[in-house]
């Protein structure tokens, strides 16, 4: 009898082994759907704004069959401010403040490799992949930028300019971005959602006329539709690609709605200053809290 006790406690402190193992979801600020679960990239901190050097950042994963959390990659002193991720030829990209993280999603305890930008480029937000190419946004200097990624060395180089560049997002050969003021507050005329028909060619046009304080986007599977966040209505707007009328389907009080993502039907929507995930069904309006 003493054995068995002796057993089922061992158990017992081995699942509490696990449940104690992954960090808990700390300023989310995007979401990316992998395999069958989400990424999650967090800064990990105490303060929305890590301290100079402080670098805490990790990704955790959510795991749909189980219905839990648990660390993908752990902090390893790499990520200062995660924001923003894509993933392409087994490999996961993070911007992260001055730079892309490259993982190795085969080996993801091997060091990252590191895709440097210019000196000035200070906010590397988010990443899309494209026709075999990165694109990825700096918002503090109205940068984007094109990353071949079959070249031995990858490197940026610019691709367009947008005022405030934020989320990003592709369609076949079309690319739509999000813009937000560089201070992150005071809204103007500028900061609504840019389109560029083809990347090849990136000629940038206004797609709608609403100014916002706009963080993420995505496209519906069939690129009728694009979905934005935006913290000054604290929603998830859709706009029809082919009207532009527009329509909020999602709102919250006091909603921090960071890089979203969509998946199939549903907004995977980073309450970045709540700390959690809500995963809202666009089919039948329900949710489900993730922290």
């Amino acid at each position: 009898m003493v054995k068995r006790i002796l057993a089922i406690l061992s158990v017992l402190a081995a699942l509490q082994g696990n449940v104690m193992a992954a960090e808990q979801i700390r300023f989310n600020e995007s979401v990316l759907p992998y395999q069958d679960g989400y990424l999650i990239s967090n800064f990990g901190t105490q303060e929305k704004v890590p301290a100079p050097g402080q670098a805490d950042g990790y990704i955790l994963y959510y795991d749909n069959s189980t219905k839990t959390l648990n660390d993908f990659i752990p902090a390893d002193g790499n990520m200062v401010r995660p924001t923003g991720m894509a993933v392409y030829n087994n490999k996961l990209y993070i911007c992260n403040k001055t730079n892309v993280l490259v993982y190795d999603l085969a080996d993801l305890k091997k060091s990252p490799q590191t895709i440097a930008f210019a000196d000035d480029d200070r906010e590397v937000n988010d990443a899309v992949v494209c026709g075999g190419k990165l694109y990825v946004t700096v918002t503090d200097t109205d940068r984007i930028y094109e990353i071949d990624l079959a070249a031995e060395n990858p490197l940026p180089h610019k691709w367009a300019d947008i005022p405030g560049p934020n989320g990003i997002t592709a369609y076949n050969d079309t690319i739509y971005v999000v813009s937000i003021p560089a201070d992150y507050a005071t809204v103007t005329d500028e900061n609504v959602v840019y389109v560029v028909k083809n990347r090849n060619n990136p000629v940038l046009e206004k797609f709608n006329s609403t100014p916002g304080l706009y963080d993420g986007v995505a496209v519906s599977d069939d690129g009728k539709m694009v979905y934005v966040s935006d913290w000054l209505t604290t929603s998830v707007k859709a706009i029809d690609t082919a009207t532009e009328k527009e329509q909020i389907v999602y709102q919250a009080k006091d909603l921090s709605p960071a890089d979203f993502a969509l998946d199939k039907n549903k907004l995977l929507i980073p309450d970045m200053m709540k700390h959690r995930v809500i995963v809202y069904d666009l089919n039948d309006n329900s949710e489900q809290i993730i922290e």
